[in-house]
């Protein structure tokens, strides 16, 4: 082969080098745009939130009272990230959920959980909807569990998240707290506890008095009958 042919043939495969180089960089781009528009952001307006935390409640608490006392039930969860596909959404978060009823125009809280969670839901037009909520194991079995099924970005904010305060008091109960008192009307009792009997139909207001070894006495303030109410 002259040394004529074989410049043209390096010239012709450079020349088409050239152009499958640039068809490869034009599909790359084309890729690109179409995920960027097809990407939707993963995140709840307040609307959103207000609302998946009525269902999240409504799903995971029990109205044991509502025959007796105004029964209401709440939640609230902070969020550390949310993941989405298409119109289903995950969320991790640390969720606080309560039972609370009305009696003599003071609120008090009769049961509760709190607790790292993934909260799946579907994304509507305006609203969302609860699908389930999925509690992180207890015990030894937590911290394998958290590894598992939280994404890397949202566990490290799981980890870094300090759910009592100084106090010892929960971080996300005192924020419900005010939410309570908004949607009901009074304020919730801190200090005592109210113990109810269903089948009697009775209830008891109790005072805990701590000791000095750490154990701890109750003393009785007040009962009555729920019917008498």
């Amino acid at each position: 082969m002259t040394k004529k042919y074989r410049s043209l043939i390096i010239t012709l495969v450079s020349i088409a080098l050239m152009v499958s180089v640039k068809a490869c960089v034009k599909n790359e781009q084309g890729s690109g745009e179409q995920e960027n528009t097809e990407t939707v952001k993963a995140e709840l307006s307040d609307t959103q939130s207000e609302s998946l935390m009525k269902q999240v409640a409504e799903s995971e608490v029990t109205k044991s009272y509502g025959d007796h006392l105004r029964d209401e039930v709440f939640a609230s969860a902070e969020v550390f990230g949310i993941d989405r596909d298409g119109d289903k959404g995950t969320a991790y978060a640390y969720l606080y959920d309560g039972e609370y009823v009305v009696l003599k125009d003071k609120a008090y809280e009769m049961s509760g959980s709190a607790g790292e969670v993934m909260i799946k839901f579907i994304y509507g037009k305006d609203d969302v909807t609860l699908s389930e909520v999925i509690w992180s194991a207890d015990g030894d079995e937590h911290e394998n569990w958290m590894e598992e099924n939280f994404p890397a970005e949202y566990l490290k904010k799981a980890k870094n998240y300090k759910a009592y305060d100084t106090n010892g008091r929960s971080v996300l109960g005192s924020k419900l707290k005010e939410t309570v008192e908004e949607v009901l009307g009074v304020p919730v009792e801190s200090e005592n506890l109210l113990m109810i009997d269903t089948d009697k139909g009775t209830y008891e207001i109790i005072k805990t008095i701590d000791g000095d070894d750490g154990t701890f006495d109750t003393e009785t303030l007040e009962t009555g009958n729920l019917k008498e109410l």
